[in-house]
Parts: C-alpha cells; sequence; structure tokens
C-alpha cells in the first residue's frame, strides 16, 4: 500500500452499483474510504457500515457534487476523518434522456452538473492536497456514451463523459510532474440505476448486443490505476467493455 499519506480515498457516488464495488475494493486495498452519496443514505451506510466491519475504514459522506461548495465541504470532511485524499474517484453519474428537440435547460444543466461539473468540483478542491503530498490519483468513470457508441437521446450524457476525456487529458499534462496522474475508465454494460431507468425494453436491447460486465471488473481496473503499478499511466481512457457491442 505504501506510505500512510497515500492511504485516503474519496470515492463519488459510492454507496451503490460500480461505485459501491469501488468503495470496497479500495478498502480491500488498504484505503481509508469516503463513500459519497447524494441521495442514497442508507445504501452508502451499509457500504461504510460492511468495510467497517471487514476491519477497514470507511465513512458515508453526504454531498452533491454538482453543487460546488458541497464538493468542496466533501473533501474537506473526508480530510477532518482520515486526512488528505490523495485517490479521488469521480463516479458519481446520472442521466435525464430526451432529444436535443425536447430537452429542457433544466434537465441539460442537471446532468451537466453531475456528471461533469462535479466532478471538476471534486477535483479542484483535492488536488492541493495531492500536490502538498507530492503523490495523487485522479480516475474519472465515463461511458461509450461519450464518444465512442453515442446513443439518441443521450446529448446531454455524451456531452458530460466525453468532457471528462477531454479534462483527462489536459489535466494528466498539469501535473504530470507533481507525482499525480489522471485517467478515466469507461465501463461496459454495467446494469446499474442508470441503465435500469431506461426500462426492461432498454436492458434487454443491451443485453442482445454487449457483453455484460461486472462491476468489480471496473473496480479491479481503477485498482490498478491507483496503485504504484499504475504509476505510469496517465491521460488514458481506459476501456472495460470488452470491445463494445457484438453480433450486430
Amino acid at each position: 500500500m505504501g506510505e500512510n499519506r497515500r492511504s485516503v480515498a474519496v470515492v463519488t457516488g459510492g454507496g451503490r452499483g460500480i461505485g459501491a464495488a469501488i468503495s470496497r475494493r479500495l478498502a480491500a486495498d488498504g484505503f481509508a474510504v469516503a463513500v459519497n452519496y447524494s441521495s442514497s443514505a442508507a445504501d452508502a451506510q451499509a457500504v461504510a457500515d460492511k468495510i467497517v466491519a471487514d476491519g477497514g475504514r470507511a465513512v458515508a459522506l453526504r454531498a452533491d457534487v454538482s453543487d460546488a461548495s458541497q464538493a468542496e465541504k466533501l473533501i474537506a470532511t473526508a480530510t477532518d476523518e482520515f486526512g488528505a485524499p490523495t485517490v479521488l474517484v469521480n463516479n458519481a453519474g446520472m442521466n435525464l434522456a430526451g432529444s436535443a428537440r425536447k430537452q429542457s435547460p433544466s434537465d441539460w444543466d442537471r446532468v451537466i452538473g453531475v456528471n461533469l461539473s462535479g466532478a471538476f468540483y471534486c477535483t479542484h478542491a483535492a488536488l492541493p492536497g495531492m500536490y502538498e503530498t507530492g503523490w495523487g490519483r485522479v480516475v474519472f468513470v465515463s461511458s461509450p456514451s461519450g464518444g465512442r457508441r453515442p446513443s439518441p437521446g443521450m446529448n446531454a450524457y455524451a456531452a458530460a463523459k466525453a468532457g471528462l476525456v477531454g479534462m483527462t487529458r489536459s489535466m494528466a499534462l498539469e501535473v504530470a510532474r507533481r507525482g499525480i496522474t489522471v485517467n478515466t475508465v469507461m465501463p461496459g454494460f454495467v446494469e446499474t440505476d442508470i441503465i435500469s431507468s431506461g426500462g426492461d425494453a432498454a436492458v434487454e436491447n443491451l443485453a442482445a448486443h454487449w457483453p455484460r460486465i461486472p462491476a468489480e471488473s471496473i473496480a479491479d481496473t481503477i485498482s490498478f490505476l491507483v496503485s504504484e503499478n499504475g504509476r505510469h499511466v496517465s491521460g488514458e481512457e481506459v476501456g472495460v467493455w470488452l470491445g463494445g457491442p457484438v453480433g450486430v
């Protein structure tokens, strides 16, 4: 694991789905984990409680990361609990589907706010501690919708996820000499709340063409990227999707 100063992680949206798998894996790797949630308090608390029961360190922390002040408070509270986070996994995400003609500006703003702006706000708040430590790992969780496999009706979501890739490449150059890496992980078909929100038909359509990926595989990839073994990987978009759609 390395020095204690490198042992604190924040996982946004860490109480459910992919985020819960990431929280559990980082705890197993020896990190103290701040399990962030916005509305699912019981789920996040259950993840934190299980980590503690297994001998790890964790706390569930509420914050709507689309609010810059709440994102800053999230990092500050995690610092008060465990020390300055040197691993930040920007996993929080949501979608409000709608065509460009029909989607309201408020829905657009909400999707961009959680998926893209929230990731920036949390990273902006966490970077000073990483600079001071001289070591850090930032991971953004993107989607095939962000450029690789766009879908109609996903304009805001696709724009946000593509934005994460652009931010990854730019930020990686900024921090390259600071002992900090910045990467994006792109999950394939993992049955999450975002996918389920599209209804049974949407899930069945994805299952017919995409290989299913367990959430733990996403967590395994992030575990590598934030480890010392991943220290030379930065500015990359790492796909965990078995190549994408098959049989089409």
